[in-house]
């Protein structure tokens, strides 16, 4: 009888001020870790690991002072939370496992958002789930999550920005999008929802998973520096060792105008 062989997983994550911001406001989630402290540059790595139920995310921050830095950290403190109800939830009711989520943590971040009176705050969140042999995407906001094959790059998301909503509309050319300063517009993200009336991430279909295959979570501050055709030449690199801190290099050595994190998990 034929049985496939088993897959493994390991894990990177980078996340790094970059070289104008005073602070960080990005988080990351690594199956369980938080980003201990996001004001100095954090490096994580997993050991190779089963793979079973595994969970790992991205939050981009938003909303000045320390409060972007505040809303990215509650939402991947929720997401810690939530975790295991997430990992243990059966296929069918995982998008509502989800939902029970970010409906939690975008009403944390409201509270937040009250109780100090900051007007307007918020965060991205991009989020994988590996469940058996499968891959599971959400997300809101702008933050992206991007499959490396073997052969070609490809983005899951789409950003949820209101450049890319009027690209869609037919209102801006991509050149126009790509130099808007609307392509900074998010129309979803964690704390939106201010009448609490609950907040779902966009799912996108399941992927079967095969050996080779490379997944990179990441802020904007990684893809407003780096083209598409840079993410892919770094995936797939054979010789590159840590595929994610590469990466993070790589937007710093192009300006580093932005807060930069990325996770790379590899199917091996």
């Amino acid at each position: 009888m034929f049985r496939s062989k088993r897959l493994y997983i390991q894990a990177y994550a980078v996340s790094n001020q970059g070289k104008v911001r005073t602070n960080n406001e990005d988080n990351f989630f690594a199956d369980g870790i938080v980003n201990p402290n996001p004001q100095i540059d954090n490096y994580i790595s997993t050991d190779k690991m089963k793979l079973t139920s595994h969970i790992f995310a991205v939050c981009d921050g938003m909303g000045g002072e320390s409060y972007g830095e505040d809303a990215s950290a509650l939402a991947v403190e929720t997401l810690k939370e939530h975790c295991q109800d997430i990992k243990k939830s059966k296929k069918n009711l995982l998008n509502q496992a989800v939902s029970a989520y970010t409906t939690d943590a975008n009403d944390r971040i409201c509270d937040m958002i009250s109780q100090r009176n900051c007007g307007n705050s918020g965060t991205t969140l991009v989020m994988l789930l590996f469940k058996g042999n499968y891959a599971y995407p959400f997300y809101i906001g702008d933050s992206r999550i991007y499959l490396y094959d073997g052969f070609d790059l490809y983005a899951l998301t789409k950003d949820q920005t209101l450049a890319a909503e009027m690209l869609q509309n037919g209102v801006y050319t991509p050149e126009q999008a790509e130099m808007s300063y609307d392509r900074n517009k998010l129309m979803h993200f964690l704390g939106e929802d201010k009448a609490k009336n609950g907040l779902s991430a966009t799912a996108q279909p399941p992927i079967l998973l095969k050996k080779g295959m490379k997944f990179l979570l990441c802020s904007d501050g990684l893809t407003d520096m780096c083209s598409d055709l840079t993410l892919y030449e770094i995936l797939s690199d054979p010789e590159q060792n840590d595929h994610a801190q590469a990466l993070v290099n790589m937007a710093l050595e192009a300006g580093g105008t932005d807060n930069v994190t990325a996770i790379v998990i590899e199917i091996l």
